[in-house]
Order: structure tokens, then sequence, then C-alpha cells
């Protein structure tokens, strides 16, 4: 099927090019012309933008999907205490439904506010990936796993099955990658074997990594090490690797990451509601580190949209630096689009809108009053844009979501199973 998006504002992100009347050319699910308007083509398909923007798909690096079941609870904590006294306990009343539907919703959430990949790390993945595959979502999906001396092993032969099983699924959609939690919640000996794990499945890690003071400091206290030397001699960086948060990182830190590619998931909502800090971006990015953005879970954010993630990321560090230069807003964008594509290796396939790529796409509503008028497209983006804002969006050329609807998911009967799930949680 050949698709033409015209009347468009495209932004690309593909070596700035932007087209204020353009037109996106879609066969299948890869992109065939990105560009100025041109002479009529035959098309099965023909979408109106109706003046509106076109623009990548959103990628959001580190979530944990299945939290929506948790959105609220546990507030104005800091993150030992939320975990230890509200989320823990909770989570240990999970099943295999739950995380089906809490991985649903926020799919739903995430393609209603423009997201089209996202890196997820959680438990009962195999649920979780039977969800994304349902919403005709692209995922990187990790079983976690934490624990200390044998108790680590169920959860990694989990995991390893799971990569068995679902890696590649849905044309490419899902890649499945490994987990070690964090330094706090595994063993030398977990995370080891974790790192082994990806090596011999040719995947990805996904970590925490320096969340919060307490963390470095117990860290030094335990190992006397940062845990980003921790997690480098135990090969954790031998393959690509995301790690989210990276507030507490000494400049021998960055390097390390610098010198192995580490890709960062920089988490500002989440990191300012549990009061864990905020993160020394701007060496990160003198560095040219690569830094992508996440909202983590929907409990300690409360919501998956990344246009919120993107504005507070270009509007934070300005603040903390007092320097109106620092992240403008091509670079939030850029960390929203073309790193995170990056940081789940993916850049040869999306965050961007060029020939070639695969039809991840997002068209913004022209009628929408806070973007008009469009003095400047990106910034009207990244400072004006909103998740209420996305009309379509589109994955693998396949519609998802047109006009506000969603096509893949049927929204009621997720509220339903969620709050079934809710329930039997004694939420």
């Amino acid at each position: 099927m050949k698709t033409l998006i015209d009347h468009a504002l495209v932004i690309t992100m593909d070596d700035g090019k932007i087209f204020e009347d353009g037109c996106v050319i879609i066969e299948g699910s890869k992109i065939l012309y990105v560009g100025e308007k041109t002479e009529s083509v035959p098309f099965d398909r023909h979408i109106d933008a109706r003046g509106g923007i076109v623009m990548p798909g959103l990628v959001n690096t580190h979530t944990h999907s299945p939290m929506t079941l948790l959105r609220g609870v546990g507030n104005d904590r800091a993150l030992n205490e939320w975990l230890c006294d509200y989320i823990f306990p909770l989570e240990d009343k999970l099943d295999d439904e739950a995380v089906y539907y809490g991985t649903l919703l926020g799919c739903a959430e995430m393609i209603k506010s423009g997201t089209t990949a996202f890196a997820d790390m959680y438990f009962f993945s195999e649920s979780s990936a039977k969800a994304v595959l349902s919403a005709g979502m692209k995922a990187n999906i990790s079983r976690c796993v934490t624990g200390t001396h044998n108790d680590y092993k169920k959860r990694l032969s989990e995991a390893r099955q799971l990569f068995a099983d679902y890696d590649g699924a849905g044309d490419g959609l899902i890649k499945i990658e490994h987990s070690a939690h964090a330094v706090y919640t595994c063993s030398r000996e977990a995370i080891r074997a974790v790192a082994e794990a990806a090596q011999l499945d040719g995947t990805g890690i996904h970590i925490h990594l320096s969340e919060t003071m307490k963390e470095n400091r117990d860290c030094y206290g335990q190992y006397g090490k940062s845990p980003t030397e921790v997690m480098r001699d135990l090969g954790v960086f031998d393959t690509r690797t995301i790690a989210a948060h990276c507030v507490y990182l000494s400049e021998n830190d960055m390097d390390i990451l610098k010198s192995y590619g580490v890709g960062v998931a920089h988490n500002p909502t989440s990191n300012l509601k549990l009061a864990s800090g905020v993160a020394n971006i701007k060496e990160l990015l003198d560095k040219e580190i690569n830094v992508s953005l996440g909202t983590d879970g929907a409990a300690s954010n409360n919501t998956l949209d990344m246009f919120a993630e993107m504005k507070l990321a270009g509007l934070l560090h300005k603040g903390m630096r007092l320097d109106p230069k620092l992240i403008p807003a091509e670079a939030a964008l850029y960390m929203a689009t073309v790193n995170g594509a990056k940081t789940l290796g993916r850049q040869h396939e999306c965050g961007k809108l060029k020939a070639g790529f695969c039809a991840d796409l997002i068209i913004l509503d022209a009628d929408a009053p806070a973007l008009v008028p469009v003095n400047d497209p990106v910034a009207g983006v990244v400072y004006s844009g909103c998740g209420g804002h996305v009309v379509t969006s589109m994955i693998n050329g396949q519609i998802v979501m047109e006009n506000r609807e969603l096509k893949t998911l049927d929204i009621e009967k997720i509220k339903q199973g969620v709050l079934q799930a809710k329930k039997r949680m004694g939420l």
C-alpha cells in the first residue's frame, strides 16, 4: 500500500531539513520520499495534514510501562522509601494479567501522546511483549533481574527464555534485551551473569545507574568504587547499554561511559519528583555522550508524555546553570528522536523522516491554538507542544491512531482490565 501525507510542515530531524509545504510518501512500512510538495503520484491512501506538523515519533528510552497500575502511589517520598514502603510490596501482588493490561494502558497513553518506540524494564515480560504486539508499537523489552547469590538465577532464566521466544517478533517491532536492575538490588555475581547473557544472546543491557546520592554512597562503602566502575568491571558495558538516570557521575564515570558508547536516558521529571537530583547534562553533552530522554514509570512521573519530558529537559538546565543557550530546542528534540533511536540501537530505522527509514511518524494538530502561529517549528514543538496535540500516529506504516482515535487498542476494555487488576492488588 502506498500512502501520501501532504499539506504538511515537515520536521525531518535529518540534517535540519524542514519543509513548510511538504509531503511524505510511504510504501508498506518504509518511507519512499520526504520533501517539498510533488506532482500528483498514485496512492492508495491519502492523509491531508491540513497544515499540521509532521515529525518523527518520539522515543522513550526508559520506562516501566506496567507501572501505570501504580500511578499516584506513594507520592512525595524519596526513592528508597518510595520503593521499599510502597512499590515493592505492591509489585509482589502483580500477575501476568495485571502486567498485560498495565502495559496496554501504557501503550495507549504513549501512542496518544506521540511516542512510537520505547525501552521497557520490568517483569512478567512475556505479558508486556504480547501487549506491545497488540498495540503495534516498537519496544526494547527486558525482564529485569534482581537478587543475590542463587536467587537471581530463575529471573535470568526467564530473561533468556523471553529472548528466545520474542526477540525480533512482529517483524522487528520487539527487541529483547537483558537487564540488571541496579548495584543496590543485584549482587556482583548477578550483574556479571546478566552481562554474560547479553554477550551470548548478542543483545543490549538496560540498567539504572547512579540515580541517587545514597546509591553512590552505599556503593563506595561496599565496593570502594562508583556504580559506573562496578558495572564496567563486571562487563556490563561490553555490549550496547541503556543507563537510566546517571544523576551522580564523576568525570571519570563520564569518561567511562563515553569510551564504551553507553547511552544515557535522562529522566528529569522522575528525578525531580523523587528528589533524586538533577543530572549534569551539560557535562555529558560536552563529552559527546549520547543523551536521550525517558519518562520512567507512571508511578514516579506521573505520566508517559514525552512532550512534557522534552520541554522540561529544555528548560530545567537553563535555569539551573543560568544559561539560556544550554540545551536549545533543537537539542531537546534530538534527545527525544534521533538520540533516542540510537540509544535503542534503532538509529537506522527510526528517529528521522528519511527515505529508507521506517514510517514511524506523528501529525500534530494544525488548529491547536498553542501551535499558532508557527514562527519557529522546532521551538514550537518543544516549548508549545504537548501530547494532546498529536492527532495521528503511524508505526511501520500502520496507523495506530487517527484523529485521536486509537486503531489497534480498545481503551474501554483496557480500563476494565486495569480496574480489575487494581482490585486484586488491594488498591
